[in-house]
């Protein structure tokens, strides 16, 4: 069976079975529910249909709960390729956040100041987008935003903000994340409803330090286009979902995503969660970046287990063209360090392994793997090389009892293996390290 068809017939199956009675899914709470929320961090995967953060949480006053964070990021990125030129890379930077208590507990007030500057940044190996290309260093007032809560939970932003949505996100992977000029209206909630609504005019993408209009980052030079946005989430009380965005790029294009998941019980310690999603991407109003139509299924199923979790994935793209991205990382379950797997036709497969080691009483300690592999047409338009993706990512984090409490260092490296029989083929390794660290500084 087509992956496709069986991607659709997962995704009603996932929501048929939401309707199933609270009482017989209790098992897959509590300790298991636990297991679930260990997620992997991996910011290539955002699919997740959230609220506006933080509305509904209890401060007292506005100087009172307000909040200064500080927190300096180092990132070590090369690429040594097989074919093309190398990329490589050591920036020093961060961001530093203001956030203020509510005021006449309604409004509040939020800006964040992004910096990258170099440590090591030769222009012959530019193209790593820790930079602006140049390499240049850059520091820009990201996010500078209001926002009004009004009922229970519901807030309206407006602003310099952040977005953590599917096609639309922070895609937070460098020094800076994304960050977008809008207005959104929504509410975030643990179990129930939540959802988004909004207007996005423009974008600062993760290596500048200026906002363009949405229709440019999408490639229509001289535009002047704006995005809509729509967008909601059930959560059962059990952890199980359904949600769904709706984007349009005005005159650029159309992307409505909907996606399923659902927890099944082993016993109190084991569980496994099945996902589903699709993605519908096609050209709207004057097709400023061309004519077309193309979806994007993916499917996954994880095992859970104490401290440990192990997973299958698999996808595929429409023929018609590769899925366009422009506004964050797609949320393709297969999308991990470097690639996304998303080209036009292409069907791919992936399995992986998370590990954390305090099961064997090391603390902040964890890892997780994956393997994918990508197989596209052999011959015509969408013909591009196989390849397999190989990674493995090592965390450690810093517990309160350290002096170096919010500490995090991560360490990852990626091997693609691309069809050497194809002449556009490139092997090449990808190792990154990145140190994170936040403190309050009042």
């Amino acid at each position: 069976m087509a992956i496709h068809q069986a991607s659709a017939l997962a995704l009603v199956a996932l929501s048929a079975a939401l309707a199933v009675p609270a009482h017989a899914q209790q098992a897959a709470q509590g300790a298991v529910a636990e297991l679930e929320e260990a997620r992997d961090e991996e910011p290539n995967q955002q699919d997740a249909v959230q609220g506006l953060e933080g509305v509904a949480q209890e401060q007292e006053g506005f100087w009172k709960s307000s909040t200064l964070v500080l927190k300096p990021r180092s990132y070590f990125l090369s690429r040594d390729r097989g074919r093309n030129p190398d990329n490589e890379g050591w920036a020093l930077g961060g961001a530093l956040e203001f956030k203020s208590g509510w005021a006449a507990d309604t409004f509040q007030v939020a800006a964040t100041v992004y910096t990258s500057q170099e440590l090591y940044a030769p222009s012959d190996k530019d193209g790593t987008l820790l930079f602006k290309p140049g390499p240049e260093p850059f520091t820009v007032l990201g996010e500078a935003y209001l926002t009004a809560r009004f009922g229970a939970g519901n807030g309206l932003r407006i602003g310099r903000q952040s977005f953590d949505l599917p096609w639309l996100a922070r895609h937070d992977i460098r020094m800076a994340p994304n960050t977008f000029e809008a207005i959104a209206v929504g509410r975030q909630a643990k179990t129930g409803l939540a959802y988004i609504a909004g207007y996005v005019d423009s974008i600062k993408r993760k290596n500048d330090d200026e906002f363009i209009p949405m229709s440019v980052a999408a490639g229509a030079p001289g535009s002047d286009k704006g995005l809509g946005l729509l967008g909601a989430q059930y959560t059962f009380q059990d952890g199980s979902l359904v949600g769904f965005t709706h984007q349009t790029s005005f005159d650029v294009m159309n992307t409505f995503f909907a996606k399923a998941e659902k927890s099944f019980a082993i016993s109190d310690d084991v569980s496994i969660r099945g996902y589903a999603q699709y993605t519908d991407q096609r050209s709207e109003g004057d097709a400023l970046i061309g004519d077309f139509a193309t979806h994007l299924v993916s499917v996954k199923g994880e095992l859970f287990h104490p401290n440990s979790s192990f997973r299958v994935a698999a996808s595929r793209a429409g023929s018609g063209k590769g899925l366009q991205s422009p506004f964050g990382g797609p949320p393709n379950y297969l999308s991990i360090i470097v690639d996304n797997f998303d080209r036009a036709g292409e069907e791919a497969y992936m399995v992986g392994a998370t590990y954390d080691f305090k099961g064997v009483g090391v603390e902040g300690l964890s890892a997780f793997t994956n393997i994918s592999t990508g197989h596209t047409p052999d011959t015509g338009p969408n013909a591009s090389p196989d390849e397999t993706e190989y990674d493995l990512t090592v965390d450690y984090r810093f517990g309160k009892a350290s002096v170096l409490d919010g500490l995090w260092v991560r360490v990852r490296g990626a091997y693609i293996d691309q069809d050497e029989n194809d002449n556009n083929g490139d092997d090449y390794f990808d190792f990154r390290i990145i140190v994170n660290y936040a403190f309050d500084l009042f």
